[in-house]
């Protein structure tokens, strides 16, 4: 976990919601805009976006559609088609007792926005849901989006058993939880950074009636390795994808990605690097790009492209990263 670093999620979350979104009518590029994500690729499920900009990309589609409920609705049909986030949670379990465990351990592995636990006592058990990071987006659709979730588990899980009424829903906001999800009364506001959701600890025992069939569809993973890689290589893509914009320095970058400028710097020293170093490897791999396929672009128009304020200090630049001058680098091709 990157303590008060960039909080993630996956592409792979949003998905069922831009398609559902765009099913319904919506226009998804103008959604991906509000969110800082049209330079991201989506399609792949794996792909990392952060806690804020999935919170402002709901509460567009919501917006948009004029449906305080849609986060809810959309979560509640993911769930019912087999989340991919608990795909091998499900396949070793028996009863619910064996799945939530497992769940909590699956989902951390993929997402570090959001850290569960489990409280068990004789009488009730809890699912606690805490937020590694402090919002800067609206948490209404999300949180809907949190409770509808479980909520939705649980009633698959427990089947016949299954009765809402003994559910307590713990949320910062409520105003997006449809009603006929729980009864108003199971939901308690409070000034929680995240959900809680109480239920009897007799369903635990309960075997499992869920029905899944869910795909060994990518979703990405992390370990102690590839977590480092994966969040380099997306701050890369931000760099490359910004770095033509004129002045692009560590402020530009944290408005593109919808984090606080302090969370990028902590993140970027948890990383072992900086922002300077990882622009000018941006840099060094789109000027490489450009100068081996696109052999009558000027320097004066690499430069540009690159957010250099001329070609000589693209030139000196060029020279610093291969040793040899971007003139010179041609010759040789």
């Amino acid at each position: 976990m990157i303590n008060d670093g960039i909080a993630f999620n996956r592409a792979l979350q949003l998905q069922p919601l831009l398609e559902l979104f765009e099913r319904l009518g919506g226009n998804t590029d103008r959604v991906l805009r509000a969110a800082h994500l049209e330079s991201f690729d989506l399609s792949d499920p794996a792909t990392l976006i952060t806690g804020n900009a999935l919170y402002r990309a709901e509460q567009e589609m919501a917006d948009a559609l004029g449906d305080p409920y849609f986060s809810a609705r959309a979560a509640a049909m993911f769930v019912e088609a087999g989340p991919v986030f608990v795909r091998e949670s499900f396949k070793a379990s028996r009863t619910l007792a064996e799945f939530l465990p497992r769940a909590i351990v699956e989902i951390d592995r993929q997402i570090s926005n959001i850290r569960y636990s489990l409280q068990i006592n004789a009488e009730s058990t809890v699912i606690w849901g805490k937020r590694t990071f402090h919002p800067s987006a609206s948490i209404i659709q999300a949180d809907a989006a949190l409770a509808s979730t479980w909520v939705t588990l649980l009633r698959l899980a427990v089947a016949q058993e299954f009765d809402c009424s003994r559910l307590l829903i713990v949320v910062q906001e409520d105003a997006g939880i449809p009603p006929d999800l729980v009864p108003k009364p199971s939901i308690v506001k409070q000034k929680w950074n995240g959900v809680k959701i109480r239920f009897p600890t007799e369903w635990l025992q309960l075997p499992l009636e869920l029905n899944w069939k869910i795909p060994p569809t990518r979703r990405g993973e992390f370990d102690d390795a590839s977590r480092r890689e994966a969040i380099l290589a997306w701050l890369e893509i931000a760099c490359r994808n910004g770095i033509g914009e004129g002045s692009f320095g560590m402020k530009e970058l944290a408005y593109r990605l919808d984090v606080h400028p302090k969370s990028l710097q902590r993140t970027f020293t948890w990383l072992g690097t900086s922002f300077q170093k990882t622009r000018d490897n941006a840099r060094k791999q789109k000027a490489l790009e450009i100068l081996g396929s696109e052999q009558s672009t000027r320097n004066e128009e690499i430069a540009e492209m690159l957010g250099f304020s001329n070609a000589a200090s693209f030139s000196r630049a060029f020279k610093r990263w291969t040793g040899v001058t971007p003139t010179e680098f041609r010759s040789k091709l």
